[in-house]
């Protein structure tokens, strides 16, 4: 007969252990420089076979990462949608921005690092691997956020828009990953301003200079 502590049984308790600790140490290491002993040991499992178990290969752990995780980051952001949309109608570039990025900021805590984890996915050669899941917006409402951000900022060029996109995202991931780092989640007041920086790269006019080197290329 199965035994439960609290809401888990006690396998679920295992496999929860060994998908948290393996976040932890693919954020501060690396995907790459995490071994499934390592893991093992950081989540106090000792049997050799139990990753093998629960996820089948180092990469299906990674994969229970995202599923561990996506569903409240999804969730949350359905709601703050939901709310920005009844208030403003249709969402501009800062509601978009708040979007994706609150729901990220709202996971910093103790046991939960998967905003790093989402950086040093992004500074890997793994994104491209799991960019599905390790995009900043991962999820089905993470994608009708990404679709207004891209929406709001129509206006401009394709490549220029794209290349503007690129640099917001690594942006909200590596700051974000700053904060779990220190393990203290940004204030209000911090978050506020980076929505300001983050709005302002992608509403910036398009320079001459810029048109002029568009033209001769």
């Amino acid at each position: 007969m199965t035994t439960t502590r609290g809401r888990y049984s006690s396998g679920e308790q295992t496999r929860i252990r060994l998908v948290e600790a393996a976040e932890r140490l693919f954020a501060r290491r690396g995907y790459d420089g995490v071994t499934l002993a390592d893991i093992r040991k950081a989540a106090g499992q000792y049997n050799s076979s139990v990753i093998g178990y629960y996820f089948g290969t180092k990469e299906g752990l990674l994969l229970a990462v995202f599923t561990h995780r996506i569903p409240s980051v999804d969730s949350e952001r359905t709601a703050l949608l939901a709310e920005l949309s009844a208030t403003n109608g249709r969402l501009s570039t800062r509601d978009a921005l708040w979007a994706i990025v609150k729901p990220l900021a709202g996971t910093i805590g103790r046991n939960n690092h998967f905003v790093a984890l989402l950086d040093r996915l992004m500074r890997s050669d793994r994104f491209s691997s799991y960019l599905p899941q390790a995009h900043p917006a991962a999820g089905e409402t993470g994608k009708d956020a990404d679709l207004a951000l891209r929406a709001s900022i129509g206006h401009l060029p394709d490549d220029i828009g794209s290349q503007r996109l690129d640099l917001v995202y690594a942006s909200i991931l590596g700051r974000l990953a700053h904060y779990d780092r220190r393990g203290l989640p940004p204030k209000r007041t911090e978050l506020t301003a980076l929505v300001d920086a983050w709005e302002a790269l992608l509403l910036a006019p398009v320079s001459a200079e810029t048109h002029d080197a568009r033209r001769a290329s």
